[in-house]
């Protein structure tokens, strides 16, 4: 699977709406990394961060791309704008902002564009350990067979493991690795760190659109655990679960998940 498998068709300034998201997710990075360092551990350097992320993601998209439409974890700019609408940026200005609160490195900023309910383009940064991913300059993840001894590293929460764990081990042999945020998650199977990011229990769009997106331009399979389409740009923007992994990994687990 190529990038185009990922950009809508005929959207206009895909590889410049994806450096742009990378510019983005950077500096909310940067931005939370200075706060993070002037801040204490606590609840208020979690709420500092979601709001001064918010402010800034929100405020440069209005300059940078004023007839797009936002919704942000923190709020839209204006949900009436919101509906219906052909270019949507999906962002979490601070995704796992319990992680940064605390200190740790499990923390992301996620950027993400659909065009007509389509991901169109996708960055993810993980300031912490200096990682940065876009849907336009991310390399190819080789669809690698499943491993010879049947093991499958799958990646799961930390406080929220999927039910259907249970069936996925009665098939294969599992080692667990957890995480606590959807980017963290996600950027473990492009690393090779997991085979399989398996979730269930309901995320909202900001959680996984940029992700998502950055995963498929990969060559990553990402889809719902019945192997749907995720929608994006819904009125409602729950987002039920989630399943990605490399094509052969992703087809041997769906077929799992449905004995």
């Amino acid at each position: 699977m190529s990038t185009a498998d990922v950009l809508t068709p005929g959207s206009p300034a895909t590889a410049e709406d994806a450096a742009l998201a990378r510019e983005l997710a950077a500096a909310t990075g940067e931005l939370l990394l200075a706060l993070r360092d002037r801040t204490p551990p606590g609840r208020e350097r979690e709420y500092a961060g979601d709001a001064d992320a918010h402010e800034y993601l929100t405020r440069e998209l209005a300059l940078r791309r004023p007839d797009d439409a936002v919704l942000s974890e923190e709020g839209s700019l204006d949900p009436r704008r919101r509906h219906g609408a052909h270019r949507l940026w999906i962002v979490d200005p601070l995704d796992g902002s319990s992680g940064f609160g605390r200190g740790t490195d499990e923390w992301g900023v996620h950027v993400a564009l659909v065009v007509d309910g389509r991901l169109a383009a996708g960055a993810v940064a993980i300031p912490g350990t200096g990682e940065l991913v876009d849907s336009g300059t991310v390399g190819q993840v080789p669809d690698t067979p499943l491993p010879d001894d049947g093991e499958l590293a799958v990646t799961v929460s930390r406080s929220r493991p999927p039910a259907e764990l249970r069936t996925v081990e009665r098939a294969f042999r599992v080692r667990l690795v957890k995480h606590s945020a959807a980017g963290v998650k996600t950027l473990a199977v492009l690393d090779g760190e997991a085979d399989v990011y398996l979730h269930s229990g309901g995320q909202y769009e900001w959680d996984n659109a940029a992700p998502m997106a950055v995963a498929m331009a990969a060559g990553l399979r990402a889809t719902r655990i019945d192997g749907t389409e995720v929608p994006y740009g819904r009125d409602d923007p729950y987002s039920p679960d989630l399943l990605i992994a490399r094509p052969t990994v992703h087809a041997a687990m769906l077929e799992a998940l449905r004995r």
